[in-house]
């Protein structure tokens, strides 16, 4: 006879691991960019007042985007899809950058192919397109893409060269001190033998 109590033993570690083995993996941005390498290999660049979320295995490969990402999908068997508010993007693999907002959404192709999908509209966007859709309009409007997002990918790029000098210059800092702390010991150490 199964009593409550055995019933709580078998479903509470069902629970535990039901719900530990789905976590999330959320990352948001303020006044700075972020870049996240996703389980996959491929490159998520947030530009600022953006968020990422997915799950930590991966498996299908969905990203829930806010915001502007910049994203180099790594190219696999499995399609990889980018979803918003308005709708999602598939690729297999691929570069694009997506601007969603509760209003719209902007994806300009890089290189490769994507498609847009929303709940009563779809189209393939190339390499050199953007394709928007508005949810007031409830259409996609393709055009040749501006490329926007180079700017800020640019700042982004000024960003990671001032920080590496930073590490550089620090690292030679670090180095002169630790020399300096090593003779300071050796004199110490010679002191006391001395002694």
């Amino acid at each position: 006879m199964i009593t409550v109590k055995s019933t709580l033993y078998i479903i509470l570690p069902l629970a535990l691991i039901i719900s530990t083995s789905c976590s999330k993996v959320s990352v948001e941005t303020a006044d700075n960019f972020e870049v996240v390498e996703l389980p996959d290999g491929s490159i998520a660049y947030l530009n600022h007042n953006s968020a990422i979320e997915y799950d930590d295995e991966f498996s299908p490969r969905i990203v829930q985007i806010e915001g502007e990402v910049f994203l180099s999908v790594t190219a696999d068997r499995t399609s990889f899809a980018a979803k918003t508010d308005l709708g999602v993007i598939t690729v297999l693999g691929t570069e694009f950058n997506v601007k969603s907002d509760a209003k719209e959404i902007e994806v300009e192709v890089e290189e490769g192919i994507v498609e847009l999908k929303t709940k009563i509209h779809s189209d393939k966007v190339r390499r050199g397109e953007t394709a928007v859709y508005k949810k007031v309009e409830n259409e996609i409007q393709k055009g040749k893409a501006e490329f926007k997002f180079r700017a800020w990918m640019s700042d982004l790029k000024r960003e990671f060269k001032r920080l590496g000098k930073e590490i550089k210059s620090h690292s030679k800092e670090i180095g002169k001190e630790s020399k300096e702390a090593g003779k300071e010991i050796k004199e110490e150490l010679k002191k006391l033998k001395i002694k």
